[in-house]
């Protein structure tokens, strides 16, 4: 399967030279709520009651939060045996609390997913104009045409296309472990309704199989995936692309022929009467 990566002329030309894609940790994307789920779920009065004679020290953080915001609790242990009337009576504090310590969580959950994961992101079309103009350097870059079933090797990680939505991804907090496991990979998968335009292909990587290197720019690490150049099937240039950046591409690929010598060059032009981007030969 051929999907495709926009990348401006610079970074365009580094992916050529270097054969390594760059993974990225999500909160460094440009959408705020990435990795941000909506939890909503609290334990049922009945159910708490109930627990509380089986894991009495399952009830510790609940304690700890109401002790917290000034509860007039008693002790831990006090507050376990009076737990049958205690529930009832405190439950309502107990929602509220829960509901914020939630909303806390899911808001938390970009930074925290981003310390040990990366995302490779590519988008089913070459043509998008949009996609050229953010991610293709205003339509001067470059897109290149990756077989995604060549890249990543027995890596870790999901991958699939992204589900857009109007509402973000519910999350039952005391799911089941299966049921828990696969509510995160729909957070991973799905994003806003506004963003259905990219039509997105992802791949999850752990950072710690990366090669990574620090960025002299801004200090922070980069991660790379190395592919090979039978990866690449097509590259296609933007109908903005400067001579010397055309020039400098052309060159690595009469260059190294043994790597790219069965890579299609082709080029985007503008439509004569319509808002629409020909794929056309590279020539």
């Amino acid at each position: 399967m051929i999907l495709y990566k926009y990348a401006g002329g610079d970074s365009g030309l580094k992916i050529l030279e270097n054969l390594r894609l760059k993974i990225t940790p999500p909160n460094e994307f440009n959408d705020p709520f990435e990795i941000t789920p909506n939890t909503r779920r609290s334990r049922p009065l009945a159910e708490m009651v109930a627990g509380a004679t089986k894991d009495s020290h399952y009830f510790r953080s609940v304690y700890d939060d109401m002790v917290e915001n000034g509860e007039n609790v008693g002790t831990f242990d006090q507050f376990i045996r009076d737990m049958p009337a205690a529930i009832p009576k405190y439950y309502s504090p107990y929602k509220k609390l829960s509901r914020q310590e939630m909303i806390k969580r899911d808001l938390g959950a970009l930074d925290e997913v981003s310390l040990q994961l990366g995302v490779l992101c590519l988008s089913k079309p070459r043509d998008n104009i949009p996609m050229w103009s953010y991610y293709g350097d205003h339509h001067r870059g470059i897109v290149f045409g990756i077989n995604v079933n060549s890249i990543g090797g027995r890596l870790p990680g999901k991958s699939g296309f992204v589900k857009y939505c109007k509402n973000r991804v519910r999350l039952n907090p005391f799911a089941s472990q299966p049921l828990a496991v696969s509510q995160r990979e729909r957070v991973l998968f799905t994003k806003s309704h506004q963003w259905r335009h990219e039509e997105e292909y992802r791949r999850g990587f752990l950072l710690s199989d990366l090669v990574s290197q620090m960025s002299a720019a801004n200090g922070l690490k980069r991660y790379f995936l190395d592919i090979s150049g039978n990866s690449i099937e097509e590259i296609i240039l933007g109908c903005r692309i400067s001579s010397e950046t055309e020039g400098k591409i052309r060159q690595q690929l009469a260059r190294r022929k043994r790597t790219f010598g069965h890579v299609r060059l082709l080029r985007c032009e503008r439509h004569v009467s319509k808002f629409v981007l020909k794929v056309v030969g590279g020539g």
